[in-house]
């Protein structure tokens, strides 16, 4: 742990993290409340939700994220898992409340299946590691799931947007998300924006946005 706080300047997923701990709730950890991996790609994030919540919703549109998904989760011991595709019909995906519900679909659909409060959602922007780099998330569908995810949140909740903008798509979802953000009702929800300012190549910046009421 000590060394993990030494490093938190460094590491971006580090740095997520452990914000995010700060927002495991009780009604988290009992299954109130659900916690989303909108971007599962291969699957870290979605291991690290479920080992601190009872209920996780994982998104990807790629089948190959989804199997990488799957596979990352059996290796930590997670075994009670549902899967759905839009290929198949929507369904209801709160019907038989497994651990972590992995849905082959866009992001963007995120408002049809999900129902209930969310009480932290992370996104990781661009494309998959070790996948296509031409198949990216993109500032259209990325810009319809915030306003989804931002519906559900509950008071005190988290959302949090890891952006990679290295790359001329991450350039314009970087710019759609922050825009996205600076309009929120100040009343209703608070952002910080994380920015290396002294790292070269673009590095990656975080969006966290909590509800306040």
């Amino acid at each position: 742990r000590e060394q993990t706080m030494k490093n938190l300047l460094q590491s971006t997923t580090q740095l997520a993290q452990a914000i995010w701990e700060h927002y495991v709730t009780p009604q988290l950890a009992s299954g109130a409340y659900v916690a989303v991996d909108a971007t599962c790609g291969r699957g870290n994030d979605t291991v690290w939700l479920a080992e601190r919540c009872a209920r996780v919703y994982a998104f990807d549109i790629q089948p190959e994220a989804i199997a990488a998904t799957r596979k990352a989760l059996q290796a930590a011991g997670v075994c009670s898992i549902r899967e759905i595709s839009h290929a198949a019909g929507v369904g209801d995906a709160s019907a038989a409340a497994p651990a972590v519900t992995l849905i082959e679909d866009s992001h963007a659909n995120l408002g049809t299946y999900i129902r209930e409060p969310i009480g932290l959602i992370v996104l990781n922007l661009g494309y998959l590691p070790g996948g296509d780099k031409d198949r990216t998330t993109t500032a259209a569908s990325i810009l319809t799931a915030l306003q989804a995810a931002a519906d559900r949140l509950a008071v005190g909740s988290l959302l949090s947007v890891t952006m990679y903008w290295g790359h001329e798509a991450g350039k314009a979802e970087r710019e759609a998300v922050l825009s996205w953000a600076a309009k929120l009702d100040r009343g209703i929800y608070h952002c910080v924006h994380t920015d290396m300012l002294n790292q070269p190549n673009c590095p990656p910046e975080i969006l966290f946005v909590t509800r306040k009421r």
